[in-house]
């Protein structure tokens, strides 16, 4: 693909503004040929996006363990790490990161073959800038409303009641009040029904899963006002959980509590950094003073 096949149109689409009331959102972009990288920076900056270029998949990769990124823009054919094999390693990390794949040779028999490979768009080159930018806004919107449905409480088989007949009813102050919600994900069931009985012992609603993949299914589909995490779990681990959670854009507070805390993966990807950590052995004493902390005596969260 050549500069002459990347003509912007003319003014910059409304659906790429960005909203002065948010932060801009981060694209990291990956292609080995310079004009064009140089090219796209460039043009997404101007249409209110935060850019991080990267020559190759091997640079992208390592960026994606430092930083945090709404999407990804990536080539295919690329030296040490291929788009395809981008794919692979995000795939095989757990992160649900949206990617545009584009490419003048599109692997489709490769990822027939790995149906999970596929990316939340393809661009086969050449293409039009302003192709290029719709597709980004189509993913970025189509992203916010996944993560505002899986937020959603489900509220299947309520009827609601006709308005003239409800009954008007007073809140209790503990009805005004409601206890601030604990999710324990454990592998270990002794020690996560510890760690639930202290916290509803100091007034939590405290409940438990029994490793990431059930914490994940948990927080995707209902709110908490914290999460306390082992990190060593079948199927998913700890910080496997944590990445997912940040891809999809759930802000709620952790506590890493573990016996083996991961200090080098969270140096290495510090985006991935809990609010909290807690090495074991701790006491009850520890474990609520650390949630004090965290969520704030006042009930006002402190990690925000």
């Amino acid at each position: 693909m050549t500069a002459k096949n990347l003509v912007p149109s003319s003014g910059k689409p409304a659906s790429t503004a960005n909203n002065n009331k948010n932060p801009p959102r981060r694209i990291l972009v990956a292609d080995d040929k310079p004009l064009i990288l140089h090219l796209f920076t460039l043009v997404l900056n101007d249409a209110d996006y935060e850019v991080d270029p990267a020559e190759d998949g091997a640079v992208a990769w390592d960026m994606l363990q430092l930083n945090r990124y709404d999407l990804l823009i990536t080539d295919n054919e690329m030296p040490n790490v291929s788009g395809i094999e981008l794919l692979r390693k995000l795939h095989a990390a757990s992160l649900t990161l949206p990617v545009i794949l584009m490419s003048g040779t599109m692997p489709t028999e490769e990822l027939a073959r790995q149906p999970w490979l596929e990316p939340a768009a393809r661009l086969p080159k050449p293409f039009a800038l302003a192709e290029l930018l719709a597709t980004i806004g189509k993913i970025l919107f189509e992203a916010d409303s996944s993560a505002a449905k899986t937020q959603l409480i489900p509220m299947m088989g309520i009827k609601p009641q006709p308005v003239e007949q409800r009954a008007i009813i007073t809140p209790t102050r503990s009805q005004m009040n409601p206890p601030q919600r604990i999710l324990v994900v454990d592998d270990n069931c002794d020690t996560r029904q510890l760690s639930i009985d202290a916290l509803v012992g100091s007034g939590y609603d405290a409940e438990g899963v029994l490793d990431g993949v059930a914490g994940w299914e948990a927080l995707r589909t209902d709110d908490y006002d914290l999460v306390v995490t082992d990190n060593k779990m079948p199927r998913m681990t700890g910080v496997e959980m944590i990445g997912k959670l940040r891809y999809a854009n759930i802000s709620v507070p952790i506590i890493m509590a573990t016996g083996n805390l991961p200090v080098d993966e969270f140096a290495r990807r510090p985006w991935l950094k809990p609010e909290a950590m807690l090495e074991r052995p701790f006491s009850d004493d520890d474990l609520l003073a650390t949630v004090k902390n965290v969520l704030g005596a006042d009930g006002s969260k402190h990690w925000l």
